[in-house]
Order: C-alpha cells, then structure tokens, then sequence
C-alpha cells in the first residue's frame, strides 16, 4: 500500500486498539488527534468521511441491482477469485470484487455467521461502499487514495464497521493505468491477518494479467467480425468497444466526433432493440442496427459491429432539404440540424395531434420544448402534466385526474411525463385509459428516458404512442450552446444586459454537460452571482468548467479539483502561487492540474 500500516497485529499490536478507539473519539468531537495514534491515511480518511456528512451510526448506502454480471472485470476475475476462495475455505474471511465506483459486484463467503454480518452491514452484491455513504472502509478509501488500504476494526468511521478489518488493492487496466476495480478481503476483527494485504495485492496483479490477455482476444475478435461483417450498398460498417472504434473509409468520411460517440453510446439499446433512426451530426439520417461480438473464452461481449444504412434525402415524390427549416420557439433556442430537425417533427406531430413519444436525457429539456410547442402550434388550448414518477403516492387519485385530461373534448394538449418511472401499480391501468381514448383528437406526449438508458422494457402504456421523436443530449449537439446562453441569461440577469465573452463562449462550448441544458442554466447562474461589470469571462465560470478530467470524479475529487481551481484563480494563475496557498509542493500542483486537465484562459500563467 506503499504500506504505512497493516491490518492488525502485525506491527501495531492490539494493545493499540483502545487508543484508535479513543483517537476517533476525539476526532468526532472535534478534538485534535494524536499523530502518532491515527495512521495518516485514515485521518485523512475521516476527514473527508466528515466531510461528506457520513452517519456514524447507520449505513445508507445506494444499491444498484443492475450491474451487468459478464463485465469484462468480471470475466478476468472469476478464475483468479476461485483460486483465492478456494484458498481460503476454511478461514473466516469474506472475498470482494468491486467496480471502480466502489459497487460490489461479487463476494464469496464460506462462514454463515460472517455472512450474515456483512448482509446485515450492506456489504453485499449491488451496494456501494464508496467512502461518501459509508465513510473509511478498505474498498472505498483505497479508491479515493489510489493504492492499497487496510483499516483495523476501530478505524472505521462507521460504527456499524467497528467488527470487521479488511485489506483491497486496486486493480488497474493494463493499458491506461486507470483503477477499474478493486479486489478485497474482509474478516472478523479478532481474526484478521497481516498477510490479507499481500493477498490483495497478489490477487489484483494476476487478474490484470488476465486483462491483458482478455483484452487482446477481444480486440482481435472485434477486428474479425468488422472484417468479416456483410457490406451491401449504401450500406456502411463499424465496430465500437468502450476503447475502440473500427470504420471502413466510407463510413470514416460520414462520421464525426460527436458520431463515434452516439454510435457507443446507442450500440447497445440497438443491440437489444433492432434498428433505429438516428440523426448525425450534420443532419443526415441514418438507418443503425447493431449485433453484440462475443469475446472468446470469457461470455462477455468483445464490442458491437453496427450496420449503418444512409437514407435517401430526397423522398420519392420530392426533393427534401438537407436540414429542416428553421423553426423558432418562443423562450428557446438552437442552431444544430439535430435541433432543428426534432423542433420541425414535434411541431409537425402536434399540428397533426399525432401522439408522441419524446424521449431524451435528464436535463435536456423535453417538457420545455413540448410546452413551447404547445404555445406555438395549439395556442389557445389548455396543456396539462401529469408525472408518472407521482403515481405511487395516490395511485388512485393521480388516475382520476389523467383520465379527466384525456376525457375532454379533444382539443387539450396532454403530457405523461417520466413514464419510464410509472409504478407497476398504475401500468395496467394507464395502458387502459389511453386505449380508451385512442380516438382522440388532441395531443398527447409521454416523456421519456432513451431507450437504452431506461431501466429495462419500456412500461406497455408506450406502445399507445405510434410516433417517436429523441431530443439528443447538449454533448451530441454543441452548436446549440451559444444560441442558448443569451436566451438563458435574459431569464436570470433580471433586466440588465450581460453578455459572455469569446473565451467563456468557447469554454461553455467544449464542455460535456453531462446534465445537458439544466447544468448549463445552473452554471450562468453561477456566472451571474460571480461576475463584475457587463461581461462574464471564463474565471467566472464554475471551477468544473475549467477542467476537463476524462474519467467520472469522485465528490472527493470534485472538491479538490474546484479548491485547486479557485486557488489559481485567485493567484492570477500562478501555479507556485496556488501550491503555497493551498499548503502543497508545486510538483503536487503540477500533477493534480495534468490530472484534472484544468485548463484557464487568458494571460500567461507563470509556473
């Protein structure tokens, strides 16, 4: 672990025990803590677990049932696990395998008792034990430290812990470097063993191994099928893997940036659900369809090869333009043909009262285009929503008040939002409802997530909605960025007339917006609170929009990323600066902005 500290007797002795207990003591009430007690790391740890406002008495954690059984983390560990569980069969010792964000995907057990413990503390398959909900532990703080760690009985954070030590290592992918998961060992606290860290560490090296060797049979059975995949005319060919993307010369021509990323993003919902119409970057469309590859040896998938189909621009009685009309909304806007193109068929479905499945991301706004639609196409006419997730909570009464909008004389427009959270209580009655009133002739939308994003089939009441339209998210389209800025700072600049500058323009631009149009509004919102004069520059951004990091941060990291942030921003960017402030060396300065990829516009910015 770069080992400062082992997991019980071995060094420490258990006479220390009383004096960590105590040493947490204090820390809990605020008290300083003796250095030579407490173990950097898990000081360390503590703070950031208080940080997050982890209970020490209770273990809420989120659990996740859906974690695909056959990763590719899961087929290169199974073999090495086997070998460790089969090792340690007759110990009271608990084996874990975990993802990257601490989620427990395996765990294998042999004595009841322990077991029963670890069920009891949530320390089981689909639960996550990232320091954030559960505080110090070994998985979730060698997580946030990146190496091996070990925590003894009473240097848990959580009381709940305070029986058991454990010991994991890392696991890393061969190529990248980056932490995928972690291998674990948990046992009794009077049981626990300084050669658990070893074990860890030896196990977490022999299935990167087992990476490596996986991670090229996948990689050859992928190039076999995209060499071998059927080509007719018209007809384009590519192959995507988390890390990989293969395209013959047409289809390298057709597609963008934005292209690769909608292709792996969609593979596998097209996988699972035939073929799909999707809208390129450029505005052409596209007939997809995907079929999984199959890793040899392992059960998993090796990637996707998608099967693209151009379709014609010109349908067979007309020349059609190569992107929609520009269709303008009131208090909305965007400039992309994937913009303009959704904008011009909701609009054409509503005037027809066609009724629409409009699916898209959190964030992305579909009950605001819908509602401007609405205003647009049906002015006069009444809109009412009503939110499936609600449902539950007075099924009875929430029913009632959709079949009285569905029971009006036609001209209402109707909106069924997050239906892909309707509660099993209400599907088979709303699937009535709507087949009641399949004649009618108003508007009505359900809202929903992307069909590959959705948990599972969608609810059968979608089946009532014969057109489908997709609001792709803010990322696929980032031409829509700077049409939208000024129209979201006139809803919160309250009268006056601020304006971004170029460079805060092309920060907004390049960043991913993971909470697409909503994250976007939150961060002017942010700009306007900070900002002096007419302008927002780039320094009055978010510190998240000065960073670029590409893998998910921790809330750990994104803390420290936007003090680091700050900390240049206040120094005029000097790096040397920055470290003094923050109590770092300027090295750890240097490293931890290459690792962010914190960029920050305007003069140069001395080291």
């Amino acid at each position: 672990m770069g080992r400062d500290g082992v997991v019980a007797d071995g060094g420490r002795g258990a006479g220390d025990e009383p004096g960590r207990r105590s040493a947490r003591e204090l820390f809990l009430g605020g008290e300083p803590v003796p250095a030579r007690v407490v173990r950097p790391p898990i000081l360390n740890s503590w703070q950031r677990s208080r940080l997050w406002g982890v209970d020490t008495d209770r273990i809420e954690t989120p659990y996740d049932p859906g974690l695909d059984p056959h990763s590719k983390l899961s087929a290169a560990a199974g073999p090495v696990l086997d070998r460790l569980a089969a090792t340690l069969a007759d110990s009271p010792m608990s084996l874990i395998l975990t993802d990257a964000k601490s989620r427990i995907r395996e765990r294998r057990v042999g004595n009841r008792d322990l077991s029963g413990h670890l069920d009891a503390i949530s320390l089981a398959p689909g639960f996550s034990y990232a320091e954030e909900f559960v505080g110090t532990n070994g998985i979730g703080t060698a997580i946030e430290d990146g190496r091996t760690a070990c925590v003894f009985g009473p240097e848990h954070f959580s009381e709940r812990l305070q029986r058991v030590s454990c010991a994991a290592a890392p696991i890393r992918n061969p190529t990248s470097g980056r932490i995928i998961g972690l291998v674990d060992l948990t046992s009794w606290r009077a049981t626990a063993s300084p050669l658990m860290v070893a074990l860890v560490e030896e196990a977490a090296a022999d299935i990167e191994g087992r990476l490596l060797d996986l991670a090229t049979l996948r990689e050859r059975a992928l190039l076999d099928a995209f060499v071998t995949g059927r080509r007719g005319p018209g007809r384009l060919l590519v192959a995507v893997a988390d890390d990989c993307f293969m395209a013959d010369a047409a289809a390298s021509e057709l597609l963008g940036p934005a292209d690769h990323r909608l292709l792996r993003e969609r593979a596998a919902g097209l996988a699972r659900g035939g073929a799909a119409d999707l809208q390129l970057q450029d505005g052409r469309s596209v007939l997809a369809r995907a079929r999984p590859v199959e890793a040899p040896g392992t059960g998993g998938n090796a990637g996707y090869v998608v099967e693209i189909q151009v379709l014609p621009a010109r349908a067979p009685e007309a020349a059609a333009p190569t992107a929609p009309p520009q269709v303008r909304l009131p208090g909305l806007a965007g400039r992309s043909p994937a913009w303009r193109s959704v904008v011009h068929r909701l609009t054409t479905l509503a005037a027809a009262g066609r009724w629409t499945l409009l699916r898209g991301e959190q964030g992305t706004g579909k009950l605001a285009l819908v509602r401007a639609v609405h205003r647009q196409q049906l002015t006069g006419r009444r809109l009412t929503v009503h939110d499936c997730a609600q449902a539950g909570r007075g099924t009875a009464a929430w029913l009632r008040g959709v079949a009285r909008a569905l029971d009006t004389d036609g001209t209402d427009t109707v909106v069924l939002r997050h239906l892909d959270a309707l509660p099993d209580t209400a599907v088979a009655a709303l699937d009535g409802l709507l087949r009641a009133a399949a004649d009618r002739p108003g508007w009505v939308v359900a809202l929903s997530a992307p069909r590959d994003q959705a948990a599972g089939a969608d609810p059968r009441p979608a089946r009532n909605f014969l057109s489908e339209a997709t609001l792709p998210p803010l990322r696929l389209r980032p031409d829509d960025v700077a049409p939208l800025v000024p129209v979201l700072l006139a809803r919160h600049a309250g009268g006056s007339d601020v304006q971004c500058s170029e460079q805060a323009l092309r920060t907004l631009a390049r960043a991913n917006w993971p909470g697409n149009v909503r994250q976007l509004e939150g961060s002017l919102r942010y700009a306007l609170a900070h900002h002096s004069g007419p302008w927002i520059e780039e320094t009055d951004l978010p510190p998240s929009l000065l960073s670029h990091a590409q893998h998910p941060l921790t809330a750990w990291e994104q803390t420290e990323r936007d003090m680091i942030v700050q900390a240049l921003l206040d120094n005029g960017g000097d790096k040397s600066k920055a470290a003094k402030a923050l109590g770092i060396s300027r090295a750890t300065m240097y490293r931890k902005i290459t690792g962010y990829q914190i960029s920050i516009g305007g003069p140069g910015t001395p080291g």
